[in-house]
This record gives C-alpha cells, structure tokens and sequence, in this order.
C-alpha cells in the first residue's frame, strides 16, 4: 500500500497511525523489524482529545520509545523494535492511567529482498552469491533493500551494512542512501560484489557485472 493504515485501540478509545516507516505506507499487522524505527501518532476516535496522551511500551526489550513530540492535539512517539516478540503499545493520560493499547508484533529479519531497476537489466544466476544482475556498463541503476520475515516485508527505518568494492563505492551517485539500503549507481565495467547485513545478521552477497 502507499498510504498509511490507521489501526484503532482495543479499547476504541485512540487511533494509532504509524508513519515514517521506511516504505511508502505503513501497516502495523505486517510487522516491525528488529533495529526499526517509525513513528506513531495518537488521536483520539469520536471526536476525543488525544492532548496529554502518552504513549508506552509494556515490554522495552521489544519496542521501546525513542523520543517524544506531544506538542499540538495529534502527539507522536518514536519507537524502535528492540527484540523479536510481542508487546502492547499502551496509550496513557497525564495521570499514568491506561486509556486504550494496540498489540504489535516484532520479528527479526531472515530475509532480504532487492529490487533491481535499469535498462537493459537482467537477473543471472552465480555460484556463491545470492543475487545476480547483469547490465549494460554506464547504466542507471536503483537498488533498493528491504526486510522481510514470515512473508511479509516489515515496517522500520533501519541501518544496513553495505560492503562495496571500490568500483562500486567509486559509481554511487549523491542521492544513494547506503546505509538505508537505497543504491543509486552507474553501473561499471566488469564483475563487482556487495554484501548487504540488515540487523540480526541475515545478510545477501550480490554480484553486479556490467558489460
């Protein structure tokens, strides 16, 4: 989806939306990834005020908040997924009473998938890489990672560890986001590899050969 999901407490009392999730919509029921960060807003259902809600977590070790904005009528709460398992998001008033909770699920990565887009690309199959693309020398090409677990691609904005050859480090344009798992490169001439981690250890080794 390209919007994001508004989920309702189970109380019925407050909204809560995720956003800034690293995708282009964000929906709690497919997941959070270990080491992912998004962003929760509260507003409250049948025209209640959600000013001076809180929001916290009933298990810190598996989504904890980062930081807080409760400034206006809408507060948002940053969360990182810390630990696979499941915790209740628990939405609290000024006086720490309990108003209403959403159960959430944290999973870690076990699968990385890359979306390759050129001209003229094609996938190949290679011994000892789980990747392989094929592309004109000097093509454009746009690379995105993403993580997924029990078939679904989960939600967070997370940090990579990309391992690049010096062919490839050299191609990257100025809008690559490494780190976020975005690539955006001139393909070189010849055989390159990358190795992409996500957090957990599940890991891809990718051959690039541009000819």
């Amino acid at each position: 989806c390209d919007w994001n999901e508004v989920e309702t407490g189970r109380n019925g009392r407050v909204n809560l939306t995720p956003d800034d999730c690293g995708r282009l919509g964000c929906d709690l029921d497919e997941g959070i990834a270990v080491g992912g960060a998004l962003t929760i807003r509260l507003s409250g259902t049948e025209g209640r005020s959600a000013e001076d809600l809180r929001l916290v977590s009933s298990a810190p070790w598996v989504i904890d908040v980062l930081s807080s904005d409760t400034f206006g009528s809408e507060p948002e709460f940053r969360m990182l997924g810390t630990g696979a398992g499941r915790a209740d998001l628990i939405v609290i008033d000024r006086a720490g009473y309990e108003i209403d909770y959403l159960p959430v699920e944290v999973a870690t990565i076990t699968e990385l998938d890359l979306d390759a887009q050129a001209d003229g690309l094609a996938p190949m199959t290679a011994i000892g890489f789980d990747s392989a693309f094929q592309a004109p020398t000097g093509a454009d090409l746009e690379l995105e990672v993403s993580g997924r677990a029990f078939g679904n691609e989960l939600l967070g904005e997370m940090q990579y560890l990309v391992e690049l050859d010096q062919a490839i480090a050299g191609a990257m344009r100025s809008d690559s986001d490494v780190a976020r798992g975005h690539l955006h490169l001139t393909v070189p001439a010849g055989d390159h590899t990358l190795r992409i981690t996500a957090p957990g250890g599940t890991s891809q080794r990718v051959l690039l050969r541009g000819q």
